[in-house]
């Protein structure tokens, strides 16, 4: 069983591990960023919340597990396709019998990230979506988020035979990263917009 553990080989399985760590935190990070312009969008339209935040969030979890599945498909058929024309090269040289080629599949990567955009990017929406109050509903979105990061970070690590404290701050410190540098975007485009 130890030996069969040792002998495993985890490139396969670190191709499709990488599109759910991938589509995961783009779930997160988006999903997160939507509910709270979901509120900025209620308070000017007048319209519910809570009704906002749902609709928003919905629409955006589904359109980007979509986005994240045509993405992945382009970037692994561009993989697939370097790999193939890597191995014909090798072969003509005659050195094709040496070599092993991991040529992951597109469709199960695409299906992966796309999962995981939908599963992992509802967390924060099924959390803070019924909270009225502002202030609380982005403080457990960002807890339900952080806490989401970090039990990607375990998963991933897990599945994938890697050290799980260094994958969890990975996935935590990167996730809260390009939550800031987003919401940092949209803030500096709302002034500049504002003072068109």
């Amino acid at each position: 069983m130890g030996s069969q553990g040792q002998d495993f080989d985890y490139s396969q399985r670190a191709q499709w591990l990488r599109a759910v760590v991938l589509g995961g935190m783009e779930g997160l990070v988006l999903t997160t960023l939507l509910m709270m312009g979901a509120e900025k969008v209620a308070q000017r339209t007048g319209a519910d919340k809570n009704k906002a935040m749902l609709i928003t969030g919905s629409v955006g979890l589904i359109a980007g597990a979509m986005r994240m599945a045509i993405i992945e498909l382009v970037s692994v058929y561009t993989q697939v396709d370097t790999i193939a024309f890597q191995a014909e090269r090798h072969m003509k040289v005659g050195r094709g019998g040496q070599q092993t080629w991991v040529i992951p599949s597109a469709t199960e990567v695409a299906m992966a990230s796309s999962l995981a955009y939908l599963l992992w990017g509802a967390a924060p929406l099924v959390a803070g979506v019924f909270v009225n109050d502002v202030h609380v509903r982005f403080s457990i979105a960002m807890i339900a988020t952080s806490l989401s990061m970090v039990v990607l970070g375990m998963i991933g690590a897990a599945l994938g035979k890697a050290p799980i404290p260094r994958s969890c701050a990975r996935v935590l410190v990167g996730g809260l990263i390009a939550v800031s540098v987003m919401w940092g975007k949209i803030k500096i485009l709302g002034f500049i917009l504002l003072k068109i």
